[in-house]
This record gives C-alpha cells, structure tokens and sequence, in this order.
C-alpha cells in the first residue's frame, strides 16, 4: 500500500467489528474510495471528527492497489464538519440524495476535480442554508452525464431539428417540442419555463448559484429528475423514496400543481 494525502468528503460510515469503521468518500485525487479507520470507535480516536457524514477533510491513507479494494486510515484533519446539514430533515434528505447516487455506482472510481469541486459546493451550499434544495435539484442534473443520461434540451426531441422558439418541455420524454411537432392535443408550456431549462442547460453547476431562483420551477424540475434518475437510469435508494413521499410529488398533487404552474402559471414562485 502507498501512503498518499487526499481531501475528501465522508459518503458513508459503516461500524466494523468493535471499535474500527469503514468509511467511504469521494475524493480530489481518486474519485471514490473506502478504507478502514481502526479504532475510530474509541472515545480517545483523534480521527473522530473528521469522518463524520458529510465532514470534508484531509485524510493521509494507505491506499489498496485497487480502487474497490480497501485502503487504510493514518490520520485524518477536519477542515469543515457541515454539521448543521443534520439540524434540518430536509437539508439531510438533500445531501443524502446527492450521496446515495454516488454511492450506488460504480462510475466514480476515478480523478473528476469539476465532479468534486461540484459535490464540495453542494454540501457546503446546503450546511449553510444557500438555496439547498436547488443545490440538490442542480447537482442531479448536472450529473446525467455521469450515469450516460440526458434531457434533449438543445433541439426537438421528436423530429431531431433545432428551431429558435420550443413550445413544450415534454414531461415523459424529457425533450422540448418545437412548434410543428406539437399535437392539437398537447398543452403548451409557459415560454419562460423554457427559458428556464435553457439557461440550466447553458450553464455550469458554478454559474447556475448566480441567477434567480423559479421555487415552482425547481419543484416540478426535482420530481421529473428524480423520476429519471429512478425509472431511466435505475437508482434508487432510501432518500429517494423518502423525498417522494412529499405530498407536492404524490402524482394527483404532482400533476395538478405542474398543469397550473407551467399553463396559466396561476401558481407564483
């Protein structure tokens, strides 16, 4: 095993045998990985702290050979314990969303410093009670790449062409709809909805913190997000269903809520 210095954020924690843990995170240097923290348990462990769920720190390991192998703790430096994400149920089921579709695949063993630097932010965003449910809803669809997933969001979904004006966000189908693919019976969709997944499009998990928040928006944006991460790409997990208990994702309220918002918009954010 190689002694090697990353900073990473704690994903999950597992107690092993006693008094040991292991620990997985996602780290600057190699992406994913787990190692074993002996004796964590203890009351007198000097790393307690820095594994905490959601904690960001430094971590000197001896990493395995392998990325799915087990490496092993030296010593660990808290640089932010995030907290406060525990002190709301919701920031909680937020950031724990975010770990659950990391945890669940296997496409995160390896260097992404934009996919860590995007997941630092996310997690400091919603310790600090910065926007942290569109941080949620942003760092999912910012990372459909990751998992080979996509919504069609740069031409017409159904006949593969561009055009300057989208009349519908097709909510099945993830794509817009320019106006001669629409059929006479397809409501169509507020223009500035449109706009508003356009500029998601156009722009970065970084750039996006800077513009106006839609709240009616994001809410109809999570549960399509979530329905694809769960239905098209196949993650699931205990967060996941616990978010879509909310009655506003209940798929009556769902809908209703959705026709008004983006027909007659009699719904303000």
């Amino acid at each position: 095993m190689n002694e090697v210095k990353i900073k990473a954020i704690v994903l999950d924690s597992l107690n092993y045998e006693e008094n040991d843990k292991i620990i997985t995170v996602y780290s600057d240097k190699y992406g994913k990985l787990s190692f074993i923290a002996l004796g964590a348990n203890k009351p007198s462990s000097k790393n307690n702290y820095s594994l905490n769920l959601f904690s960001e720190s430094d971590f000197e390991i001896f990493k395995s050979r392998t990325a799915k192998s087990i490496s092993k703790l030296k010593t660990g430096n808290l640089i932010r314990d995030n907290f406060k994400i525990t002190k709301s149920y919701n920031n909680y089921l937020f950031a724990s969303i975010i770990a659950s579709i990391i945890l669940q695949e296997d496409l995160f063993y390896e260097k992404d410093t934009k996919f860590f630097n995007m997941l630092e932010v996310a997690i400091k965003n919603i310790n600090d009670e910065i926007n942290p449910f569109s941080n949620m809803v942003w760092f999912l669809f910012y990372s459909l790449n990751k998992f080979g997933g996509s919504w069609e969001l740069k031409k017409c979904y159904r006949c593969n062409k561009s055009s300057k004006v989208y009349r519908k966000f097709d909510l099945n189908d993830f794509g817009f709809l320019c106006p001669n693919c629409v059929h006479e019976d397809e409501e169509e969709h507020e223009i500035e909805f449109i706009r508003y997944l356009q500029r998601m499009d156009n722009n970065t998990f970084l750039t996006i913190q800077k513009f106006p928040i839609n709240v009616s928006y994001e809410i109809i944006i999570s549960k399509l997000i979530l329905k694809y991460y769960v239905d098209e790409l196949g993650l699931y997990s205990y967060p996941i269903n616990e978010i879509l208990k909310k009655e506003v994702y209940k798929e009556d309220s769902f809908w209703e809520y959705t026709h008004k918002v983006l027909t007659n918009h009699s719904i303000k954010s």
